[in-house]
């Protein structure tokens, strides 16, 4: 059996332009999808993805681990970043060929199932709607108020969990400030800091003790402005501040500082990049991107940190396939905590796949289907081609 082509599929994905591998072999039928999305790279990830085809075609893609480290040595003076979000692509299309030929669930090759259910968070909760109610064909979020009718929605449809972020409502204080995501210092001004105690009190009251409340603020923040926030928000319980810096002193110097709860990890690559923050123990969870790191990697990562008592929740807002790809490896893991997902998302999501996502009260059933568990349906996909250009997040 041999790996006879490698192939990529820009689709729109409303904020990201999702990012799809197939790769086919020499067995009639017998295919894998990965997915390698990536919100400001698409384009040279899909580039890289067609440049590493020339290394993998007329391979047995029954290789993966091989597959894996062969890519990576080949892609060691570039690692991580476009080559590994590339490589990541390939080898979730690969364990895909690899459960179909046994006829198991990917799940399945990764030691079996702890669970059958995986309880997810609803991601961007809010944000979505803040700015893309139009192409969401949901109501738009503008006021705090709004934010207590989404509150009903998530405790309606069973989310044990939400993640939002800061957001520009039209009642809330730190209008004006301009570019304050991106401002050179990283400082948590007052404004700032009030707008997001506003949005978190605000869910905090709505959805009660026992509903889970994550705040992502990515690499907003330098050490000062993220301590000043995590202080600020202790009051509020939350599940975890999502914060993230390269330097993994200055992010334990924020986990000492604070009782709110830290992850971090999506922007990491590797046992390598992950290394210092796992065995500094400087932070409560880890978040590896897995449509950047891979199946292959991503197993790797989970029983790394759970060597280390951190738990695992990976960073998941991007296509469906991935959804299933994070579920393969949070399905197998002793260490899984919540698994992050788009309530939120394109409305044609459920049109692309061959068996959409199950989900039922705010978890993911998991299917026994082998592989991932679905296919993609090209003619949907050429339905929604990706934007010519997507807005910073």
């Amino acid at each position: 059996m041999k790996i006879t082509a490698i192939k990529t599929f820009l689709v729109d994905g409303v904020f990201r332009p999702w990012t799809f591998v197939k790769v086919e072999t020499d067995q009639p039928g017998l295919i894998g999808w990965g997915d390698c999305t990536d919100w400001g790279a698409a384009g040279p990830i899909a580039a890289t993805v067609e440049r590493y085809s020339e290394w993998v075609i007329g391979r047995d893609p029954m290789q993966v681990e091989a597959i894996w480290w062969d890519l990576a040595a080949a892609s060691v003076r570039h690692t991580g970043g476009i080559a590994w979000k590339a490589m990541s692509g390939i080898d979730s299309a690969l364990w895909d060929i690899r459960g179909k030929v046994l006829g198991a669930p990917v799940w399945q090759l990764l030691g079996g199932k702890m669970r059958d259910r995986l309880e997810l968070y609803w991601s961007h909760c809010g944000s979505m709607r803040s700015r893309h109610a139009d192409e969401l064909g949901k109501p738009a979020v503008k006021t705090l108020d709004d934010l207590r009718a989404l509150a009903e929605e998530v405790k309606a449809q069973g989310y044990a969990a939400i993640k939002t972020n800061i957001m520009d409502l039209e009642d809330l204080p730190g209008g004006g400030l301009p570019n304050w995501r991106h401002n050179s210092v990283g400082d948590c001004p007052p404004p700032i800091l009030r707008r997001a105690e506003a949005i978190v009190a605000t869910f905090r009251e709505a959805l009660g003790p026992d509903i889970g409340i994550a705040l992502d603020v990515a690499f907003t923040f330098k050490l000062g402005g993220a301590i000043k926030l995590a202080r600020a928000l202790e009051p509020y319980d939350l599940m975890w501040l999502e914060t993230e810096t390269l330097d993994p002193e200055a992010l334990k110097m924020i986990r000492e500082s604070t009782s709110t709860t830290i992850c971090t990890g999506e922007s990491l690559f590797g046992t390598h990049q992950y290394k210092p923050f796992i065995e500094g123990h400087a932070q409560d969870i880890i978040m590896p991107d897995l449509a950047w790191n891979g199946i292959t990697m991503g197993k790797k990562l989970a029983d790394y940190a759970h060597a280390y008592d951190i738990l695992f929740a990976p960073h998941n807002c991007h296509s469906p396939i991935n959804t299933l790809v994070s579920a393969s490896v949070c399905a197998s893991i002793p260490n899984f905590y919540i698994q992050e997902f788009d309530v939120d998302d394109a409305p044609w999501r459920d049109e692309i796949m061959t068996h959409p996502l199950q989900v039922e009260n705010g978890s993911l059933v998991l299917s026994d289907r082998p592989g991932l568990g679905a296919d993609l349906v090209e003619e949907q996909l050429a339905k929604h081609p990706a934007k010519a250009s997507y807005p910073y997040r």
